[in-house]
């Protein structure tokens, strides 16, 4: 393709994107889907290959907090086979972020080696505008693992989520552009932590209230001394299929001092939009000076949530709504013991602690013999930790058995899945581990298995049965 030919006929094609994009995303290939969290990977075809693109926030957690501190992190696009786990190489892509329908930046970028990166560095100004080498032919501006494409402007100054929508241009060449009717589409929604301040009155004392929302920003909040109930909401498509055909989850944390009068029995319950969620609950009380309430509802849950608000006619206010309380009676505590975890109702529906007869755990101090070890590693909460199961990804044989080990100072899960889309039925999960505990199951057959911690979705592990 000669330059001025290749040039024109891209401008055509961006100027075709621009004013006919919600036509082009249903004529082309099926656009992959996903909703909330710092990470997804989608999947898609280019040809007779798989195309899986990773969209990975870099640190992982990013809330208007960090961001207000000076945080300027790093979104990394990589296309890859996911059969071979190679990178395709010289791919351009273009890209589109939309932040409330409102598009921030749509322009084209390029890495030779297929792992682009872009530094987001946040701020005030109008619109965005982009540092890094162009190349001569398309444009696109080209990034590198050490020299990242630099976007400042209005993206990430707030919390909720951003849109992002990428095409793929050019794959295997820097100039030769895909027929229209070959270029994977990625849709994606990457979650910007929301950090919300609050003070509430208990018996005439003010006290701070911390509440991030890892999925949409929130609002509305309130708090009933009487019945010492917190209340907020949040913006969310009730829509059952949306749901069903998307990567999802939801997460909130609620940072209370202790000791205070709300947290003086270490029990909670809530509800989403008048849906009992309690199970979805845990309590990190591992800092002696506060507790930390996590709200977690996996995709399974928000299934069910969703077909009750719906036949309660509640979903055309386009809200989740929250309400925390203290509750009487045990609740699942990250630094107690299992037996809240144990039984046939599990603290997530669709996910039963030590499930399935190939799993089991063993207290603190007990290490199991005849098996592969994964170490929990200290600092694993900490979103900086590159590899907090070590080693990941872990090479076994069909038959072996891999036992985790506890050796972070805070509480843990080992759950078989990933944290935005459906949790296997018959999954493992070790429920909750405190420091020093341990967890094993058994791979009886070949395949490649993801898991995660429950307790801090960024936390990602892999093992690889042959």
């Amino acid at each position: 393709m000669n330059s001025s030919k290749g040039s024109f006929f891209f401008i055509g094609l961006l100027i075709s994107s621009t004013v006919f994009s919600s036509i082009l995303l249903t004529v082309w290939t099926k656009p992959a889907l996903g909703d909330g969290l710092t990470q997804e990977q989608l999947t898609a075809s280019l040809g007779n290959r798989k195309a899986d693109l990773l969209i990975k926030m870099i640190p992982p957690v990013v809330t208007t907090e960090t961001l207000q501190n000076g945080q300027k992190p790093v979104v990394e696009f990589r296309l890859f086979d996911s059969n071979t786990n190679k990178s395709f190489s010289h791919v351009t892509y273009y890209i589109i972020i939309e932040k409330d329908g409102k598009r921030l930046l749509a322009d084209l970028f390029h890495d030779h080696n297929g792992d682009l990166r872009i530094q987001i560095n946040p701020s005030n100004l109008s619109q965005v505008s982009i540092s890094g080498q162009q190349d001569p032919l398309l444009g696109a501006y080209i990034g590198t693992s050490d020299s990242p494409v630099i976007a400042s402007g209005p993206i990430f100054i707030n919390g909720g989520l951003y849109h992002f929508i990428v095409r793929i241009a050019t794959v295997d060449s820097d100039s030769t552009l895909l027929p229209d009717n070959q270029e994977p589409i990625y849709d994606s929604w990457l979650s910007i932590g929301n950090t919300v301040n609050q003070q509430i009155d208990l018996n005439g004392k003010q006290i701070p209230i911390k509440v991030i929302s890892y999925y949409d920003k929130l609002n509305s909040f309130t708090f009933d001394a009487k019945n010492m109930q917190m209340q907020f909401n949040m913006p969310f498509n009730w829509n059952v299929s949306r749901i069903n055909n998307t990567n999802i989850f939801v997460h909130e944390e609620v940072y209370v001092p202790n000791p205070t009068p709300f947290t003086a029995n270490k029990s909670f319950a809530g509800t989403v939009s008048g849906i009992d969620v309690s199970k979805d609950l845990m309590l990190d009380n591992s800092n002696p000076n506060r507790d930390v309430i996590h709200v977690m509802i996996p995709k399974n849950d928000l299934v069910g949530i969703a077909n009750q608000v719906n036949k309660n006619t509640q979903a055309s206010n386009g809200l989740m709504k929250f309400t925390l309380q203290p509750a009487k009676g045990p609740m699942s505590s990250m630094s107690g013991s299992m037996s809240s975890m144990s039984g046939s109702n599990s603290s997530m529906s669709s996910m039963s602690s030590m499930s399935g007869s190939n799993s089991s755990m063993s207290p603190a101090g007990t290490i199991g013999s005849n098996a592969t070890t994964v170490s929990i590693v200290k600092g694993a909460s900490n979103p900086s930790t590159q590899k907090p199961y070590n080693p990941s990804p872990l090479n076994v044989a069909v038959g072996r058995t891999v036992l985790w080990i506890n050796n972070d100072n805070t509480a843990h899960t080992v759950t078989e899945g990933n944290p935005s889309g459906n949790t296997p039925s018959n999954g493992f999960d070790s429920g909750i581990l405190s420091p020093g505990q341990t967890f094993k199951h058994a791979f009886d057959k070949p395949g490649t298995v993801g898991y995660f911690c429950r307790l801090h979705p960024f936390m990602l592990g892999q093992v690889m049965v042959k």
